[in-house]
């Protein structure tokens, strides 16, 4: 029972201790999607494909592979600085009215749920690559709505004007999306859906607790929150967490034929990228072909892509490995093989 009301006050006293025990759990997922951001920066860069893709961005024909938790991971990754900063000021400014709404065990349960259905709906929509918390975010305003929704009478008219300002930031952000290019929709959509459904469960009620003496007269009359116990939380996130794995497994099955279609895409775009002689690039799309799960037939050309891409960034370790592989899975043509062979010489040095 949580005897503060978070929409009307947010934390007591000052001082940044006070911030972090108000808001404990939201500040975690701050400090770990910083230090997500931190390392991919370190790693090679946040906006750079294939660097997001090895440190686990939602990839289709990973997950259709069974790289589940690929699902997870991107509710902590943030693609470039602007990514992180807007994601980070919607946390600041709604996960910490959630939190203290639901308290911290059903913040978390909600953010999580929320991010990882936003990852299911974006990889049943198409197996590009994909990260940030814009789901857990959209998860959190349709808690948050839900929370004023049971509340309102509670509340008063403030509830009542907040969940026409939620209302139309959601319809703002929806058709931003519908708009612009390059934001996942699906994510969002998948996010708010899931917000909602498990906040409907998990919504904490308002209520008038009354304080008696003992000649039975009213001494104190003040409102209260009851929030779920930890066994509701514990049920509804782990039911919420079974339907998604099955919708996930049932959009794999049904992945052979797009993730054929995606590797022979990115082979083609390998090979374009080769010739203009744009090796970064060339290589980091026969590396993405390689993760979908590609026919065998390309196997050998698209090792060799990514071993000449290796040699012109100076790992000549890679780029041998990668050369040797392309040359064991056999190359159709003898300008192909040639090729090889005098890049495997020339790093070798024999």
């Amino acid at each position: 029972m949580f005897e503060r009301n978070p929409f009307r006050s947010g934390p007591e006293g000052g001082g940044i201790s006070s911030m972090l025990r108000a808001n404990p759990a939201m500040w975690s997922v701050l400090a770990i999607n910083v230090a997500y951001f931190m390392l991919l920066e370190a790693a090679g860069g946040s906006q750079n494909v294939q660097v997001l893709i090895d440190y686990g961005a939602k990839y289709g024909p990973a997950i259709a592979d069974g790289e589940y938790w690929r699902l997870v991971t991107p509710v902590f990754m943030h693609i470039g600085p602007f990514h992180l900063l807007a994601n980070s000021i919607s946390l600041l400014i709604f996960g910490g009215i959630v939190e203290r709404s639901y308290g911290w065990r059903a913040f978390l349960a909600i953010y999580l749920t929320a991010g990882v259905a936003g990852n299911v709906a974006s990889y049943a929509a198409g197996p590009t690559v994909g990260a940030g918390a814009s789901g857990a975010i959209f998860g959190m305003l349709g808690a948050f709505a839900i929370y004023l929704y049971f509340n309102r009478a509670m509340l008063g008219s403030g509830a009542r004007g907040s969940l026409g300002g939620l209302a139309f930031i959601i319809a703002i952000n929806i058709s931003f999306g519908l708009t612009t290019t390059g934001v996942d929709n699906w994510a969002h959509l998948g996010g708010l859906i899931a917000g909602i459904l498990l906040a409907l469960r998990l919504a904490p009620r308002m209520v008038t607790e009354n304080t008696y003496g003992l000649n039975r007269r009213l001494l104190l009359a003040q409102p209260v929150i009851r929030q779920s116990s930890l066994a509701t939380i514990g049920a509804a996130t782990a039911a919420a967490f079974a339907v998604m794995i099955l919708i996930t497994v049932v959009v794999a099955r049904g992945d052979t034929g797009r993730n054929r279609d995606l590797s022979v895409d990115l082979t083609g775009r390998a090979i374009e990228a080769l010739l203009l002689q744009r090796f970064d690039e060339a290589s980091s799309h026969a590396r993405q072909a390689l993760l979908s799960n590609p026919p065998p037939e390309f196997l050998g050309v698209l090792y060799l892509i990514k071993g000449l891409g290796e040699a012109q960034e100076g790992d000549s370790a890679a780029a041998i490995r990668d050369l040797n592989q392309a040359l064991s899975y056999g190359l159709a043509d003898a300008e192909s093989r040639a090729l090889a062979e005098s890049e495997l010489t020339r790093l070798t040095g024999r």
